[in-house]
Formats: structure tokens, sequence, C-alpha cells
């Protein structure tokens, strides 16, 4: 039995493989060739990772300062929306009042409608986190979002 495969190389051009096969061998290889395939770790997949480690964390300098005001605003565990418009994604909880708003708008016009950033410049209230990325498991610690404004 001839089993072709084809490779797609890390230079993004594919490679074939031919090999006569007994039917016995074919499944073993098949199985090979599919956990291959499950297991690799696309180039998408290599270019975050490589982003997410190039950056250098810092620590805010206002991280270890943090004034936070009574509001009386109280966030709930689900359901958040912008307090100034009723976008439901890309939300940023300002860690000195407690005001939910959405972010920057992107480019293309998505995102957000930038009311994050605007009550910043309002307030100077210097910490926002992104909702979503606050998790109680310490293992996903890492993956919180915080952003400084100055």
């Amino acid at each position: 039995m001839l089993l072709i495969l084809g490779v797609l190389s890390e230079s993004g051009l594919w490679k074939t493989h031919c090999m006569y096969l007994a039917f016995c061998d074919l499944l073993l290889q098949v199985r090979i060739a599919v956990d291959t395939v499950v297991n690799a770790v696309g180039a998408e997949r290599k270019e975050q990772v490589a982003a997410w480690t190039a950056e250098k964390k810092l620590i805010s300098e206002h991280a270890l300062t943090l004034q936070q005001i009574k509001s009386g605003i109280v966030i709930p565990p689900s359901g958040w929306k912008c307090s100034k418009c009723d976008k439901t994604e890309n939300l940023w909880l300002n860690l000195t009042d407690g005001m939910i708003l959405c972010g920057r708008k992107n480019w293309d016009g998505t995102g957000g409608n930038n009311h994050a950033v605007e009550h910043y410049k309002e307030t100077a209230y210097p910490l926002a986190v992104k909702l979503g990325t606050i998790t109680a498991d310490l293992e996903a610690a890492g993956k919180v979002v915080l952003f400084p404004y100055s």
C-alpha cells in the first residue's frame, strides 16, 4: 500500500513523503502521523509564545501605592458592560474607583470606544485590569492583563 503525506516545512513549502507499507505497518504509521499533527506547535502559536516571552515584565510604580476610593460601585461577578456605553467585550476594570469601561477602538473600528482611556485622562487613575483575565487559579495568574496608563 502506498502512503503519501504532505508536510508543511518551516520555510512554508510543502514536502511530500511517499512510503510503501504493509497494512499493519500502515495503521501504526497513520497513528504516528496523526499524533504528530495533533501535537504540533503551529507557527502562529510559536509567534504568540515568542511575543509573550520577549516582553519584559515591568512592575508598575502605581501598583505599590495604589489608592482605592469608596465609590459605591458594586462589581458583579458576570454580565459586565461599559458604564458609558453598552459594550460587553474588551472591558477594563479601573482599580482605583471600580469603573468598568470599554477599551481602545481598533484600527478597523472593532474593539471599544476608548472609554477606559478617556476615564484615565479625566481622573488620572492609573491602573486597569482586563475583565476576564482575573482568576482565582494561581497557575493562571500570569495571564492577568494589567495596564498602567501613565
